[in-house]
């Protein structure tokens, strides 16, 4: 029996390393989640130890030069993901019998928990849609927003890791990041980067690398920065580029020590690196794949868009080194307290 079933949407690693942070200071309060999710999110939570079960299907979105395509297409993939993926938790769930039933913008689990009136809580930063631009999407668009708006409103708690005025189900965390916990001579040793030059550190998705944006800022880069700094690459996938001063690193785990070690940071414009760069004091460009409408709304309250894409040459030199004070989130401890709370009796 598993106290604590965590449903992980396997996007990207921006939910993975989420869970990952609040799921650590649950361990600290002894209490040990089992992870639900697919792809390489399987790998990413298992690597800290965490037992997990790839039951989750959900497709990337299709993007191409930089802008997000075929929108109808993906909803409809998604909705046979999430079908498939229904059935694999719904017999999850009776074998495990969790008495708190999570998930991170995995529906199928959450869905389950209000169905068998188990103690639940959704975790999402992203309450609207907005991908569709063509008039059959934005009718797709139209069913899928009514039933999402539909679980919102049927889930006993929303949490929220952002900032914002709770309101009836809903709770805002603050934000969620994973803590750093290495120096940044540490981080940088262990990656072969130099302690005395300057490091820009294209962060890109766990779904993987965006040429558009390795390209591009590859070229600025080498015409504004001196010849002994550094241009590394965290993600997956992505083509070899040859280089004394690139450094293309895959996969980091503990992506967040990188972040921190970084003078900058560019990345499209997840929610998670965002505020792992804010908690570290690291500045990041962050440049939104187009029609991609969560990336847009985030990237537009640091005050960036896709055109920045052509701005390159201009915001490196003028970002780099400019750190701010650590902002040392803690939503991970504040909603791994929430989730606690939740198996209290009442």
């Amino acid at each position: 029996m598993a106290s604590i079933l965590y449903g992980v949407s396997p996007i990207g690693f921006g939910h993975a390393s989420r869970s990952v942070a609040i799921g650590l200071k649950m361990r600290e309060m002894s209490l040990e989640p089992e992870f639900a999710t697919g792809g390489p999110a399987v790998k990413f939570l298992e690597s800290y130890g965490f037992k997990v079960h790839d039951v989750v299907t959900e497709p990337n979105p299709t993007e191409s030069g930089g802008e997000m395509k075929m929108a109808t297409l993906w909803y409809l993939r998604y909705w046979f993901g999430y079908r498939s993926t229904s059935k694999r938790m719904r017999e999850l769930v009776t074998r495990l019998s969790p008495k708190l039933i999570v998930g991170d913008e995995e529906f199928s689990s959450v869905s389950l928990a209000i169905q068998k009136g188990i103690a639940h809580a959704m975790i999402s930063d992203e309450l609207q849609l907005g991908f569709a631009r063509g008039a059959v999407a934005k009718t797709v668009e139209a069913r899928v927003g009514e039933w999402y708006a539909d679980l919102q409103r049927r889930v006993s708690n929303l949490l929220v890791p952002s900032f914002g005025t709770d309101s009836g189900n809903i709770h805002y965390m603050t934000p969620v990041t994973r803590e750093v916990t290495k120096s940044r001579e540490a981080a940088r040793a262990e990656h072969g980067l130099p302690l005395e030059s300057s490091v820009v550190l294209l962060s890109s998705s766990g779904s993987g690398m965006k040429p558009f944006l390795l390209h591009r800022s590859l070229a600025a880069f080498r015409k504004v920065c001196e010849g002994s700094d550094v241009f590394a690459t965290t993600g997956v996938g992505g083509p070899r580029i040859e280089a004394e001063n690139v450094r293309q690193l895959g996969i980091v785990r503990d992506n967040q020590n990188l972040v921190a070690a970084s003078d900058l940071v560019i990345s499209t414009a997840g929610k998670s690196t965002i505020d792992e760069s804010a908690s570290g004091g690291t500045p990041i460009i962050a440049i939104p794949i187009k029609n991609h409408a969560e990336q847009e709304r985030n990237a537009a309250e640091l005050g960036f868009a896709f055109g920045d894409l052509d701005r390159l040459e201009e915001l490196i030199p003028k970002l780099m080194g400019k750190r701010s004070a650590p902002a040392h989130y803690t939503g991970a401890q504040r909603t791994a307290d929430y989730l606690a709370s939740l198996l209290s009796p009442r």
